[in-house]
């Protein structure tokens, strides 16, 4: 309790107030009680006998960013905080993507368990899996959730900052008493949903020449003030989300500065002298994630994120000065918890990578610091924690109960006394996974993966079947993928530890992002999607039905019963697996347009069937059929050569072929004379999708079937007319 940064005279304690919107009598008397003398009574404030419990969640900040080196030069504040905590060097988010992240810290679950998954289902890189707020509100989390069971436990609760992501709808969560959420990635101009110092919540903007962490530090600040005056010996957890460092939502990188810091730490470039930045080896990587070396537009542009996202840090850095100041004043710090990390880490270069969700470690691996009461001194820990580990956590150090739901275990007893329990065995492993692809320079990367992450080794399997495997102790920076080289038992032992983590047993889900919904289908149709289980995913059952004739088609023609076309995972040996299937499909219909509802359902590995997921589009002159004329069937012909013809649909390459029978011997014509063997005769095409075949048969009473076909695919139904020929 001696470092100046947390603990600041007098004066700085008064210049706090002035950050607050409005100052209230209570205020004002206290500016003049700090000023006129720091007077023994205010540190020595009522506390509870709960601790205050101050949570700090970065936004995009990787461990890197946070490195003693950064903290020491660049941010007074968070070097004190580090100064006198325990830092976790081997923390990892479970889902290294904003908003399932934060779905996960709030609570407490794995993402494949609270069913958060992804930004928002509706955006084509979610690849059908659901994710967003309203999904949470949906799942009931709103109802249950970190800031409820605070709540619960006698805890004021405020929130200041990003909340979740996709459609927040502007109503105060049940979970929080004060709140003020930040809306979209902008740092100025920024949309805010507040009910802290106005007389009944409200969204606005911020307005365009407002910094965010400005609004942030006063939203904070009047929170603290209100419930000090109101409330002062009942405890407070206070939720920090800034946006930093995330990069904004704009085309100008640096709009993510706050001016007064633009020019800041010009002499300052990004860390490029690890072998894994624009790694030169890149042949053992994944297939789907081969990419060229950096050009030097790329790392020119990472150098520019690498210096903006330093630079908004400084805001951050001051912004937690002010809280932390006034926190101080009230007397409560001596009775504070505080954890602060990031909702993933973040590459800007490394294994030629950018951003997030890959399952590499700069990726998934997040700052993790903690302080509280008595401790001094700083301590390191390189306990195996996942993020949602700090929903157990915080709880703990409340005194109040964890819910069964929780899948976190806390690390309360680590925090002061990391050497308490043995770094290697303090937790066996934990799942990291991401279901969304990714965009990369413009290209998009299918990303999705469920990876097992232990003490120094980590084991990837991709939804596309390839698999990484790395040994953290003797190669860090992941530069050689062992897995080709692993025995078959080592194979099979990961494989099994993977599937077997999910500790549940429901059926397998299943997403179909291809054929878009409602789209033509012009030539082949692709179906696509992703499977997922708690064991294994191992085919999906797709099934096509035709709204004009109500047929169902079975991989190669129509029939009339329900029919399933089985489609083989890419791996069913991991949770989270691709299908695909590209078939050529066609219409039966004469006017040449149909429409098709095609809907399909996984199958596991213990032969349940999940939910359905399902598209309807249209079909687009791809008719395949034959018809005779009319005038053909029943037709007398009194003269040596017979022309049979008739109409055709559009379907490309089709081929009409008739079968000609005697009805008096049962023989086939071979177009010269009969036979026993059964013959196919083709037709002639003409223009106009008409067709004609000659014939030259004697005299007799015939039946003509005809067919209609295109490689492998066919008319299941054949149209028959009944000939004389005198």
């Amino acid at each position: 309790m001696q470092n100046q940064n947390l603990f600041t005279s007098p004066r700085a304690i008064a210049q706090i107030f002035a950050h607050t919107e409005k100052p209230t009598t209570i205020v004002l008397a206290l500016i003049v009680l700090v000023c006129t003398a720091y007077s023994p009574a205010i540190s020595q404030a009522v506390q509870s006998s709960k601790p205050n419990i101050v949570l700090i969640n970065l936004d995009d900040a990787d461990a890197d960013i946070l490195s003693s080196a950064n903290l020491n030069a660049h941010y007074p504040t968070l070097a004190a905080l580090a100064g006198r905590s325990t830092v976790f060097t081997n923390a990892h988010a479970t889902t290294p993507f904003c908003a399932p992240s934060r779905a996960a810290l709030f609570t407490g679950q794995y993402a494949f368990n609270n069913g958060c998954k992804t930004g928002a289902a509706a955006q084509p890189i979610s690849n059908g899996f659901p994710g967003g707020y309203q999904q949470f509100k949906t799942n009931g989390h709103d109802d249950n959730e970190i800031g409820v069971w605070m709540k619960r436990a006698g805890y004021r609760t405020m929130h200041v900052g990003k909340f979740h992501h996709d459609g927040f709808d502007n109503t105060v969560p049940p979970g929080w008493d004060d709140i003020s959420a930040s809306k979209g990635m902008k740092f100025f101009n920024t949309a805010k949903f507040t009910n802290i110092g106005v007389s009944s919540p409200r969204g606005y903007q911020t307005g365009s020449t407002t910094y965010v962490a400005h609004v942030d530090r006063d939203h904070a600040i009047t929170a603290l003030n209100n419930h000090f005056s109101q409330r002062p010996s009942q405890p407070f957890f206070l939720s920090l989300a800034p946006l930093a460092p995330h990069t904004p939502d704009d085309s100008d990188i640096t709009r993510m500065v706050e001016p007064k810091y633009a020019s800041y730490a010009a002499d300052v470039s990004q860390p490029t002298d690890t072998p894994d930045y624009d790694e030169v080896d890149f042949s053992d990587k994944p297939d789907h994630l081969q990419r060229r070396r950096l050009a030097n537009s790329e790392k020119a542009l990472y150098e520019l994120i690498y210096k903006s996202r330093l630079r908004s840090m400084k805001s951050v850095d001051d912004q937690l000065k002010t809280i932390f100041d006034r926190i101080t004043a009230a007397g409560q710090m001596g009775n504070t918890w505080i954890i602060l990390s990031s909702d993933n880490g973040y590459q800007l270069g490394h294994h030629r990578m950018y951003a997030k969700k890959d399952p590499f470690h700069r990726t998934t691996n997040v700052p993790l610091m903690a302080t509280g009461p008595g401790i001094t001194n700083q301590q390191y820990g390189n306990h195996l924690i996942a993020q949602l580990d700090i929903c157990p956590t915080i709880l703990q150090l409340a005194g109040a109960s964890i819910p069964a739901s929780v899948d976190g275990k806390s690390f309360a007893d680590l925090i002061g006394q990391p050497s308490r329990s043995n770094e290697s065995t303090w937790q066996r492993s934990i799942m990291i996974e991401n279901w969304a692809d990714k965009f990369l320079i413009g290209t998009r990367f299918p990303i999705a993966y469920t990876a097992e992450r232990y003490y120094d080794e980590i084991y990837v399997a991709w939804a596309n079947g390839q698999r990484e495997y790395y040994d953290l102790e003797t190669d860090p920076y992941q530069l050689n993928n062992q897995f080709d080289g692993l025995t078959t038992t080592v194979k099979e032992q990961l494989a099994e530890s993977l599937r077997n983590f999910r500790k549940q047993d429901v059926a397998p889900t299943i997403t179909m992002s291809s054929p878009k919904r409602g789209a033509d289908i012009t030539d082949q149709i692709k179906f696509a999607g992703m499977m997922e289980d708690d064991s294994s995913a191992m085919a999906s059952l797709l099934t096509v039905k035709s709204f004009r004739t109500g047929k169902y088609f079975n991989g190669n023609f129509w029939q009339d019963n329900p029919a399933q076309i089985t489609i083989p995972g890419a791996d069913p040996s991991s949770n989270i697996n691709q299908w695909q299937a590209t078939i050529g499909l066609f219409s039966e219909t004469t006017n040449n347009i149909d429409y098709v509802q095609s809907w399909v359902r996984a199958m596991d590995d213990s032969g349940k069937v999940g939910p359905v997921a399902w598209t309807t589009n249209i079909i687009r002159d791809k008719s395949m059929f034959a018809r005779f004329n009319p005038t053909v069937s029943g037709k007398t012909f009194q003269y040596k050569t017979q022309q049979i013809n008739g109409y055709m649909g559009k379907y490309p390459n089709t081929v009409i072929r008739i079968v000609v029978y005697d009805r008096r011997t049962g023989k086939y014509f071979n177009g010269t004379t009969f036979q026993d063997a059964y013959v196919r005769l083709d037709a002639e095409l003409l223009p106009n999708n008409r067709w004609q075949r000659k014939l030259n048969l004697p005299s007799g009473s015939y039946r003509i079937f005809l067919r209609a076909t295109s490689g492998k695919f066919y008319q299941r139904e054949t149209h028959r007319a009944d000939i004389r020929v005198k």
